[in-house]
């Protein structure tokens, strides 16, 4: 058995793995990095046999769509992923066209790629011409799976996961394997007390609003946004929804056995004011304690629109829940304390919070799941402080650190 990644090895984004085994070879996620411009993973063999989609994260899902010019691929995910990835992949393609640069697929290939999906359900195993693929909830978002490829070895390929119960899905649990290719995002990093993190999100909140001002939470689409407004459920706050997360919200009301509590999630989003119009932001704003928005790390969508309006205003405040990339605008506000907005550079006079909603494994999760997979040998990707986490493991298994390119046998 053989395995290459094409990207995200060393690094969070551009996730690509190649397994050759038996005679067949195999893709899993094929995303790309949405910087500006993106970057891209090394170009996929055209001998694929099967592709799997872990979730719709654009590292994760945004190459997919040159898949569908394979000639024999087929691609595997649940069907909320298959919506969201269409969605979201779509919206890349409009991102290019709008910044000018070259886009590494067409609309065409979108559509082409809804026509290759097979649709698997959680806890449901894939099969086809001796290939067999195990799918699991990998936690992280609804719809995302780990996946089990029942082979010379069993492999399992983790995607993104969390392993704590949030408001919106379930935790990963974890599966026996003979090898566990993991994401390491986290590695050497724990995550803040969930409980005490949502507490003192709707505090910073009610005092920003008691003191006169307004609450811009800048979030994901695909998510955070949905898991942000759980949080606020019943709080109290005068709460409005603005971007592309109104369109996941509906695929993931439509999919309820996705959600940890869909009676919950339905209650929670019926009690937002959802924006339908760019007109209706003014009023939105107007009568808004905290607007919910994308998108997330202030490089476009409507949040500049409300950080535009609000940011001169002390009595306000921008709190970001998300994890800001090198390069993007919300790391430049937390390293510099200032924005980019159409080539212009501001200083927002507001307050600028971070709250740590992270939907990924802290170290000691992943360990304890590395640990009771009960895997030989375990394989680190998607992380850039993979050794804390090797150091960790080590000697209970042997962990193997793949670079980007190098093949390398299990």
């Amino acid at each position: 058995m053989e395995l290459r990644f094409l990207g995200g090895a060393t690094e969070v984004g551009s996730l690509g793995l190649i397994v050759h085994d038996q005679g067949r070879t195999l893709l899993f996620d094929y995303g790309l990095t949405p910087t500006d411009p993106p970057t891209y993973p090394r170009p996929a063999p055209t001998n694929i046999d099967a592709a799997f989609l872990s979730h719709a994260h654009l590292d994760h899902s945004g190459m997919m769509p040159v898949l569908s010019r394979l000639p024999r691929a087929r691609l595997v995910a649940t069907p909320v992923t298959i919506a969201v990835a269409d969605l979201l992949t779509k919206d890349s393609l409009k991102i290019a066209r709008l910044e000018g640069y070259l886009a590494p697929y067409t609309p065409n290939d979108i559509h082409a790629l809804r026509a290759r999906f097979t649709a698997v359900g959680r806890h449901e195993t894939y099969r086809h011409r001796g290939i067999e693929v195990e799918l699991t909830p990998a936690g992280h978002i609804p719809g995302a799976s780990m996946f089990l490829y029942r082979g010379a070895k069993d492999v399992l390929f983790t995607g993104d996961l969390q392993t704590i119960p949030t408001h919106l899905v379930g935790a990963a649990e974890p599966v026996e394997c003979d090898v566990l290719v993991m994401e390491s995002t986290y590695a050497g990093r724990e995550h803040p007390d969930r409980h005490e993190t949502e507490r003192r999100f709707r505090d910073k909140i009610a005092e920003t609003v008691e003191r006169g001002g307004k609450v811009i939470v800048p979030a994901f689409a695909v998510g955070r946004a949905q898991e942000v407004l759980m949080t606020l459920a019943h709080a109290g706050f005068e709460t409005y929804l603005d971007g592309m997360a109104r369109a996941v919200d509906t695929i993931y009301r439509a999919a309820p056995e996705y959600l940890a509590d869909a009676v919950r999630f339905r209650s929670a989003l019926d009690g937002v004011h959802v924006v339908e119009h760019p007109g209706d932001r003014k009023k939105a704003l107007r009568e808004a304690d905290v607007v919910v928005t994308t998108g997330g790390m202030l490089d476009g969508g409507p949040v500049l629109y409300y950080v535009g309006e609000v940011y001169r205003d002390a009595n306000s405040s921008i709190l970001l829940t998300g994890f800001q990339v090198e390069g993007s605008n919300g790391r430049q506000l937390l390293d510099e304390g200032t924005l980019t907005v159409d080539g212009t550079t501001i200083r927002p006079s507001c307050e600028i919070g971070r709250f740590d909603f992270s939907a990924h494994a802290g170290h000691s999760e992943l360990v304890r799941l590395a640990r009771e997979s009960r895997a030989k040998t375990v394989v680190l990707m998607h992380g850039d402080h993979r050794e804390a986490l090797r150091d960790a493991l080590e000697p209970a298994c042997e962990v193997v650190l793949p670079t980007n390119g190098k093949s390398f046998s299990l």
